[in-house]
């Protein structure tokens, strides 16, 4: 198994052996509580004290305006928050406050921050360069005189600018603001001293430098009110109660003591190896470094690159294939997976800002990691590329020696678990990935149960993690708004029934995933959906298609029930090419217990029924919220009668009996008819839903168009309706995009803007949007 090569130093360096031996130490005879008051007790405030001792000399601080926290996102908060609050109520100014910071802060930053604006505090937030500097121009017209804090990191956490802080300190406190600054980034890399820099505050973590996660300081200058945020005890000088994380500590005073000891020792070995890289990098054509182009400027081992053409998620996940740790930002923004703010910020439109790989060099990193990097990124960057210009037919196999590699589409249920189970079993090397389709913040989403929800994300890691194979998470959730929510609140606007499962793989769900596939140099996209793919024969299909070398056909599912091939008839023939559905012969029973056979966490989950983007199953409220409501009217029969009046015409749909009133001899009645651009509704009784002749528009086929008309099929209207047997007009124009259905005996509950699917037999022939 090759070694892995960690070259994320920034998002948290390796632990020191020296740390790890001084933490167990500290665990093995340490057991008492730092404030209680006896022996155990005093031995375990005295080992916190000369850890405090340590931290405070790496930064130029007394010991006693040390507060430790829990890291760098506690100690920006109770900094931001804190010393803003403390100072609003020092002037007596309750309703105002102003603060300044930059576009480039730390999302901890960001964050604190947007809790101040909705406790009535103004934020200005001052623009960068290109090269993500800061003009002390800009600061100092944005001065008030209800300014109370400016809070500027002291180098940036992705691109690893280093900005003048004593500079831009002196002109915040001649105005009478307090000056904190996030040093996370900058303390124990370069020097950094609270003195000579003329601040107030200053945020530090211990696993930047080689420490224990979980455990940071917040440097307060002697004299300077701050609020807590914690309700609680007195320990840290009630600022920061809780007991005290003593291992952590100590562990954290031991990596301080060794980083100011060796900082200039370090930031010379890693310049060195910096240059190396970058002289490497810039024999990648399209690559460009993004930040300050002086590499003096910038961290010693901070790099931020940029390829053309290649999505930097993608790189970084290439490289991680091969075993080299490298990331796209912060990684406590990540997961969020949108372009870098911080290269939004300097300018670069969101396809550039996507492409940022950050590599960063520490202490431990090797010349030989170095250049093991430089030799395989160029093909990864190549590939990402190819990938990136559209899924490749007919890809040429892997290698013989190796196993097949299978990206598998997760979606976190059951099915898609199973298909990865199933892959594993038959030797394949799998690799997981998930698309995030919508923002579930503060919807039951968040919690669980709803289909590419943040729930169901975990619940496809945690089955990775159990199987023993890498995971990514995709985001393409602004595509999703665009291709399926936006679609699906005009088609609501409009009166017709619109069906986003069946969209979202049409317009969406299929490219980013064959792309990934491609990227990682994967054999083949493999998913849940319960369908069938087989080779398609030299001959003619039912529809008269020929093609010289056709796509694979598209079948129903063994289980009939389960049967998903009606919602794939959008998607592109050629992408199928690429494509696996392992499960296209097993019936859920069979699939379930492949699951519990292999120990799937989400083996008895149940499936999704609901709208994925409408955790609540309520899309009549969540249309009306999102501005998809129809126009008020009238329900009438149809004979034109007015029965009652509505607030919308999003409340109905053919078909609809709930809401509908009775004739008067209690016949249920049911809605025929949506008239959106005049609120009209008409219903009537069952017999007038019936309908024979349907209007198909936007067509495709899944093969050529066919030749021999009329078309004898089968036409399936919804998911779970009977396909029903009919014929399929010619076409009236050569663009061939509408057509005519006459079915053999009349349908119920013909909804404008559901899909209908052509059939033969098993196969699927193609399929439109009913007009």
């Amino acid at each position: 198994m090759r070694s892995l090569i960690y070259l994320d130093h920034a998002a948290t360096a390796p632990l020191r052996p020296e740390v790890v031996a001084a933490m167990q130490g500290a665990l093995a005879a340490v057991v008492g509580n730092p404030s209680s008051v006896h022996a155990a007790g005093r031995r375990a405030r005295a080992v916190v004290e000369h850890a405090r001792s340590e931290v405070a000399r790496l930064i130029g601080a007394l010991p006693e305006e040390i507060v430790f926290t829990s890291g760098g996102t506690e100690g920006d908060n109770l900094a931001v928050r804190g010393l803003a609050s403390a100072a609003r109520a020092a002037r007596r100014e309750h309703g105002a406050g102003h603060v300044v910071s930059s576009a480039i802060e730390h999302p901890a930053v960001l964050g604190a921050l947007a809790a101040l604006e909705r406790d009535g505090f103004a934020v200005t937030r001052l623009p960068v360069d290109a090269n993500g500097h800061i003009d002390p121009a800009h600061l100092r017209a944005a001065l008030r005189k209800d300014t109370v804090l400016v809070t500027l990191a002291a180098a940036n956490h992705e691109i690893g600018n280093v900005y003048a802080i004593a500079e831009l300190a002196a002109i915040a406190r001649a105005a009478g603001a307090l000056v904190h600054t996030d040093a996370v980034a900058a303390a124990g890399r370069v020097p950094f001293d609270v003195r000579a820099l003329g601040i107030d505050a200053a945020t530090i973590s211990a696993h930047k430098i080689e420490g224990p996660p979980g455990v940071g300081a917040l440097y307060v200058r002697r004299g300077v009110d701050l609020d807590s945020l914690l309700a609680g005890g007195h320990q840290e000088r009630e600022r920061r109660p809780g007991t005290e994380n003593v291992a952590g500590i100590v562990g954290f005073g031991t990596a301080a003591r060794l980083a100011t000891a060796e900082l200039a020792a370090t930031a010379m070995h890693v310049r060195a190896l910096r240059a190396r890289l970058e002289r490497g990098l810039a024999s990648i054509a399209g690559a460009s470094i993004h930040g300050d182009p002086d590499p003096a400027a910038r961290l010693p081992g901070t790099t931020n690159i940029g390829f053309d053409g290649a999505t930097g998620q993608l790189v970084a996940i290439g490289l991680d294939l091969e075993g080299i740790c490298v990331s796209t930002g912060a990684a406590c923004s990540s997961g969020s997976l949108e372009p870098s703010p911080v290269l939004r910020a300097l300018g670069l439109p969101a396809e550039r800002a996507a492409q940022g790989v950050r590599i960063t060099l520490g202490r431990t990193t090797t010349e030989q990691e170095v250049d093991r990097l430089l030799d395989v990124l160029p093909g990864i960057v190549e590939r990402v590329r190819g990938a990136n210009e559209g899924p490749a037919r007919r890809r040429a196999p892997r290698a013989a020696a190796s196993r097949p590699r299978i990206a598998v589409a997760m979606s976190g249920g059951v099915d898609s678990s199973t298909a990865a189970a199933l892959l594993l079993e038959a030797g394949a090397e799998v690799v997981g990935v998930t698309l995030k389709l919508y923002d579930a913040t503060g919807t039951s989403a968040s919690i669980g149960g709803r289909c590419c929800g943040p729930r169901d994300i975990e619940d496809a890691r945690a089955t990775a993690v159990e199987l023993g194979f890498p995971h990514y998470v995709i985001n393409e959730t602004e595509t999703f708004r665009r291709a399926v929510i936006d679609d699906f609140l005009d088609e609501h606007r409009l009166g017709r029934t619109p069906n986003p499962c069946v969209r979202c793989n049409e317009r969406l769900k299929f490219a980013p995933l064959v792309r990934f596939a491609e990227a990682i140099g994967a054999d083949a996209l493999a998913t849940g959906h319960y369908a069938r793919l087989v080779p398609a024969d030299a001959g003619a299909d039912a529809a008269g298609a020929r093609e010289a070398v056709a796509p694979p056909r598209l079948l129903r599912a063994l289980d009939r029930d389960k049967d998903q091939s009606y919602f794939l008839f959008g998607v592109r023939p050629e992408v199928f090419d690429r494509v696996i559905f392992p499960l296209g012969d097993k019936t859920k029973d069979e699939v379930r217990a492949i699951a519990r056979r292999a120990g799937l966490p989400n083996a008895d989950k149940p499936d999704s029924q609901q709208i994925c983007f409408i955790p609540d199953g309520n899309h009549r409220a969540y249309v009306e919220a999102h501005g998809g409501a129809g126009a008020p009217g009238t329900i009438l029969d149809e004979e034109g009668a007015e029965l009652a009046t509505h607030d919308g015409t999003h409340h109905f749909t053919v078909g609809q009996r709930r809401g509908v009133p009775a004739a008067s001899g209690g016949e249920r009645r049911f809605v025929v008819r949506i008239d959106a651009a005049t609120g009209r509704v008409v219903v009537g009784p069952r017999s007038s839903l019936a309908r024979r002749e349907l209007q198909i528009s936007d067509v495709r086929w899944m093969r050529a168009r066919p030749s021999a008309w009329p078309l004898r099929c089968a036409v399936q209207i919804r998911h779970h309706a009977v396909a029903l047997p009919g014929w399929v007009a010619a076409p009236a124009n050569e663009a061939g995009g509408a057509v005519t259905i006459e079915l053999d005996k009349p349908a119920d509950g013909v909804a404008p803007g559901q899909a209908a699917v052509f059939y033969d037999g098993e196969a699927v022939l193609g399929g439109g949007w009913i007009d």
